[in-house]
């Protein structure tokens, strides 16, 4: 098992302007990856801008606290894409439109605000997958692949894409075989009733590749 400060140094060999794919099932894994990347952004120095989708944020916040742990994300930079629950530093709103084409326009206008005085950050993008959900066909779907797509790249950011597998699997237009080939990297997150079991498919890094590591849920104050 991994001690935090040794899988901090493992993500250190993701580079800038990578965009990480984390593919994980029902259970604790976005909360315990959540908290680990932002602890890691702290330690690092690096702010960490969270792109909350349909009040991705405020759920993990209230498991956190049903496991006692009591973070408020207020140095977090968020970029709130619909929902109601203001969690962390709301820096950007993005009106919510079924359109891909416009609501895409819309969030690269809104989330300027995050990006604008930042060099190099930590972006952590929740609920992706109920993005994907509102697509209604082939090609509104390609209009968001090929808007990811073209983040990568960007230096300013390691990105880290939180998805749930079995919802992203059931929706109409799958999203995971196009989002694993944009990615430079591809994590395989699988819970134990006490540990995340992170898998790394696709890196760009051969320290990486293949590597499997195991994280204690009590390294992140789990009590």
């Amino acid at each position: 098992m991994e001690a935090l400060e040794d899988v901090f140094t493992l993500m250190d060999k993701v580079k800038f302007g990578e965009t990480v794919l984390i593919e994980y099932y029902h259970s604790f894994i976005p909360e315990l990856t959540t908290l680990g990347l932002l602890y890691y952004g702290r330690t690092r120095g690096l702010p960490v801008i969270i792109d909350d989708n349909f009040d991705s944020l405020h759920v993990i916040q209230k498991h956190l606290e049903f496991v006692g742990i009591d973070e408020d994300f207020r140095d977090a930079l968020v970029v709130k894409t619909g929902g109601k629950r203001n969690v962390g530093n709301v820096v950007a709103r993005v009106r919510f439109v079924s359109e891909p084409a416009i609501y895409i326009r819309n969030y690269e206008e809104a989330s300027k605000a995050a990006f604008s005085n930042v060099e190099k950050s930590i972006n952590i993008v929740l609920g992706l997958e109920r993005l994907f959900s509102f697509v209604p066909s082939v090609s509104e779907f390609y209009t968001f692949v090929i808007a990811f797509q073209s983040f990568l790249g960007e230096k300013r950011r390691k990105a880290f894409y939180l998805i749930n597998k079995k919802i992203a699997s059931s929706i109409p237009f799958n999203p995971l075989p196009e989002l694993e080939r944009i990615a430079s990297t591809v994590i395989e997150a699988v819970p134990t009733p006490t540990t995340g079991i992170f898998t790394f498919k696709k890196s760009t890094s051969l320290d990486l590749l293949g590597k499997k590591i195991e994280i204690p849920i009590g390294v992140i104050g789990w009590k």
